[in-house]
């Protein structure tokens, strides 16, 4: 069976894609990150009040939710490419609702079903 041919702008249109950002700019100069996080990233935080964003602020929220969407570490570990865990799990913050749900875990092995109701402990 032979590959269907495929259409032109559908072609260009995953070529262009499959490339890096800066590479993407016919006829433009890189894409300067810092510019855009200077000029674009910061000031639309501080309109809802919240200051000292920084590439380092993504690179946080990506790997916490990665890991509340369980993800292994060893997964995040290499998304982020961190060289060992420490650092990994430096990155990674529990949130509210993943104490939660650790706590509900835990209760539920240790005592029977059904004896004490459910509540959540961690406010």
């Amino acid at each position: 069976m032979s590959p269907r041919p495929t259409h032109g702008l559908f072609r260009r249109s995953f070529i262009e894609r499959a490339k890096f950002p800066s590479e993407r700019l016919q006829g433009s100069k890189p894409l300067d990150l810092a510019s855009v996080l200077k000029k674009k990233i910061q000031p639309a935080f501080r309109r809802i009040g919240i200051t000292g964003v920084g590439w380092h602020t993504f690179r946080h929220s990506v790997g916490t939710m990665l890991a509340e969407m369980g993800e292994h570490q060893l997964t995040i570990r290499d998304y982020l490419r961190h060289s060992n865990l420490h650092v990994t799990n430096k990155y990674l913050q529990a949130t509210s609702k993943t104490k939660r749900l650790a706590q509900d875990k835990l209760v539920d092995a240790i005592l029977p079903t059904g004896i004490f109701p459910k509540t959540n402990l961690v406010q």
